[in-house]
């Protein structure tokens, strides 16, 4: 009777408790039928608060009631969700680390080889979980950016507080006693830095066994189709990115012809390809926007000697490349 009675006083507080919410907005992109949908969750209760413990209990007891295996396929990813919105607001904290977030990045990994292991099951079974499969791809692909944004925004972070470190250093004289307690402090953050550094150039090997295995699960149609759209869809968030990688159109433009042909898989592999080639693209207009040149420059123009005949730089040449990009956009979106 007792324990009958603890169980409901629990259930009694479990309304209570402020749990992750998510709310939705949708985008559509000039990009045919293609609609892009962007959720956002809110963490509510984050590592380190009191009842959080009651937000991941109330999860264990959402999987374990739930005995339909797709419901609960998607509900592990939608606390893996909830671990991408937490780490964020965790970081958010001016001294936060990545060691504070290491147990919710665990159940993140953790919750996404459930659901595909899920998706596994049911596949054995017989059951079509294509669209299942293409779902939870879309669920994971989105998770995955943001992990990338937090990442790279938490390096940033550690960047500036570095600068700040150097240059403190750098105006106390020598034996001044605060250089001991700045120096272990610079590396300290050095070390923040690099590693999450690593953890953002991680993420795609370390989820790469559950995407390839949702393409897998999607089928070859329907897995060539999903990567043309994620090509497409970065080309329509950063155009310029596209004009300037003329590679990337040719790419496109094969995999549709490979698409119109039937061959799904030249289809995918052209689309991941067009993928890598614009991702490339964008990391490295990041580096030039960010000045992170060598010492001394802080723009393209800064990395040209000032004795440099301006015919033989390699930059003369973008306007020409833009203007082929553009060229063959208009053959592509015919």
């Amino acid at each position: 009777m007792k324990k009958i009675l603890f169980a409901g006083a629990v259930f009694a507080l479990v309304p209570f408790v402020s749990f992750a919410q998510t709310a939705t907005t949708t985008a559509v992109q000039a990009t045919g039928t293609i609609t892009i949908t962007t959720t956002i969750t809110d963490p509510g209760l984050i590592p380190g608060d009191f009842f959080y413990f009651l937000d991941r209990w109330s999860e264990a007891l959402g999987t374990s009631f739930s005995f339909n295996k797709e419901k609960k396929a998607r509900k592990h990813l939608e606390y893996a969700k909830e671990r991408v919105a937490e780490m964020s607001e965790v970081l958010k904290g001016s001294e936060a680390k990545l060691d504070d977030i290491a147990e919710a990045k665990a159940d993140f990994d953790e919750r996404v080889a459930k659901a595909a292991t899920l998706v596994r099951g049911e596949k054995d079974k017989g059951s079509d979980v294509s669209k299942l499969a293409r779902e939870l791809d879309d669920e994971l692909e989105a998770s995955l950016e943001a992990l990338k944004d937090i990442f790279k925004e938490h390096k940033d972070k550690s960047s500036r507080a570095e600068e700040v470190i150097r240059a403190k250093l750098a105006s106390l004289a020598p034996g001044d006693p605060q250089i001991q307690g700045l120096t272990q402090a610079l590396l300290s953050i050095v070390k923040e830095k690099d590693e999450a550094d690593n953890e953002n150039n991680d993420l795609d090997i370390d989820l790469e066994d559950e995407q390839e295995f949702f393409d897998e699960m999607m089928g070859k149609e329907m897995a060539a189709k999903r990567h043309m759209e994620k090509a497409m869809r970065l080309r329509n968030i950063d155009g310029a990115l596209m004009q300037i990688s003329t590679s990337s159109v040719q790419l496109m433009k094969q995999a549709q012809e490979a698409m119109q042909r039937g061959d799904f898989e030249v289809a995918k592999r052209l689309s991941k390809e067009a993928e890598r080639v614009l991702e490339n693209a964008k990391e490295m207009r990041e580096v030039l926007e960010g000045g992170s040149f060598e010492e001394g420059t802080s723009s393209i123009d800064g990395m040209m000697d000032d004795d440099m005949d301006i015919d033989e730089s390699p930059l003369n040449d973008l306007e020409k490349e833009i203007k082929k990009g553009e060229r063959m956009m208009e053959d592509f979106n015919r």
